[in-house]
């Protein structure tokens, strides 16, 4: 791994987006969103992710021009079509729109439809508690499959990202995880560079429980909801409830999609605690709440409890301070494209 000043990235991303064809306003959003993935430690949806941008930019897969379609409104509510504008871009505009309809009405709720891969949901949700709001954030691609549902073998879901950000009166907590036990990035990568997955999390054809990714990448093995084996109709019921929300909701589910699109369905809600308690009083609720967390007892050699996003804002925090981590097989899959596009990859620290 080597360390890339913030900056540079930021310069970098911006401007080999926008030489692929994205214009420079939504470029600066969209770069600067995979750069704050691995700033928060996400680095299988970060920059890792620029590349097949790129193609989808120089293809025609990406639509880099114009402007959502509102499908319908209400006070509290509308459905976006994107038509496959830039995942990261329509995404924080739906996450904006939710919070100023919050600053409104007290809930805000913002449905996508055919967004373009939204990559790392932990990157849009400082944008709301940064105003004071807390925001839910669920994403589904329904043209794919790579999770089953428990007691199954046939894959049906895709890994359905959760994301919560809750504003404190300290740091918000951020979180961001899956109704599957492993996301696809994390998956492909273990694979890509020969290692086994920390745990097993993968059930093959003949129904036996893996930690070989190879198992799923070339033999259709799928990857199990949370709770593994014995206790996965947690992570289905999770992953029904995403579908419901981020498909269902929007008119574009399973029932309606084909192909092999990366087209993603959104659900963004965002909430106001000034229409309800208050926001000192929610912020003072949930930082005693999260203090009173890590302050709890722990086994002799174990960690103290860390609350969801504390590692993350102390990793950002140090990386824009003494340089943001690549490890080599990001940079090696950016630098063809930089090429090019005749923008070069900044140096290392």
């Amino acid at each position: 791994m080597q360390r890339y000043r913030h900056a540079d990235l930021l310069d970098f991303s911006s401007n080999l987006l926008a030489r692929a064809g994205l214009p420079r306003e939504r470029a600066e959003v969209v770069g600067s969103l995979f750069v704050e993935a691995d700033l928060l430690g996400y680095s299988t949806h970060g920059m890792q992710r620029l590349p097949s941008n790129v193609e989808w930019l120089l293809n025609g897969q990406t639509r880099p021009d114009g402007d959502h379609e509102v499908v319908s409104a209400s006070r509290g509510s509308e459905i976006w079509d994107a038509k496959f504008l830039p995942g990261p871009w329509i995404t924080a505009s739906a996450v904006d729109r939710a919070c100023d309809i919050a600053k409104a009405e007290g809930t805000g709720t913002v449905v996508v439809r055919q967004a373009q891969h939204i990559a790392c949901l932990a990157s849009y949700l400082e944008r709301a508690t940064r105003r004071g709001i807390m925001v839910m954030i669920t994403a589904s691609t329904p043209t794919e499959a790579s999770v089953v549902p428990h007691g199954g073998l046939s894959r049906v879901f895709s890994c359905n990202p959760i994301a919560a950000g809750i504003p404190t009166d300290g740091d918000p907590i951020l979180i961001d995880t899956t109704a599957a036990m492993s996301a696809q990035g994390p998956m492909n990568r273990a694979y890509r560079l020969g290692r086994t997955l920390s745990v097993p999390m993968i059930v093959s054809q003949d129904g036996k429980l893996s930690s070989d990714p190879a198992e799923f990448v070339e033999r259709d093995g799928g990857i199990l909801p949370i709770g593994g084996l014995e206790q996965g109709y947690k992570g289905f019921s999770f992953a029904l409830i995403t579908e419901a929300l981020s498909g269902a909701l929007g008119g574009f589910g399973r029932a309606s999609q084909t192909g092999d699109s990366e087209a993603n369905g959104v659900y963004v809600q965002a909430i106001d605690p000034d229409h309800f308690a208050g926001r000192s009083t929610f912020e003072h609720e949930m930082g005693r709440l999260a203090d009173q967390c890590r302050a709890s007892a722990v086994a002799p050699g174990h960690d103290a409890v860390r609350i969801p996003g504390d590692r993350a804002l102390a990793l950002k925090r140090d990386q824009i301070e003494n340089g943001v981590g690549l490890i080599a097989p990001i940079v090696d899959d950016i630098r063809p494209w930089a090429a090019r596009l005749d923008c070069p990859f900044p140096e290392p620290v």
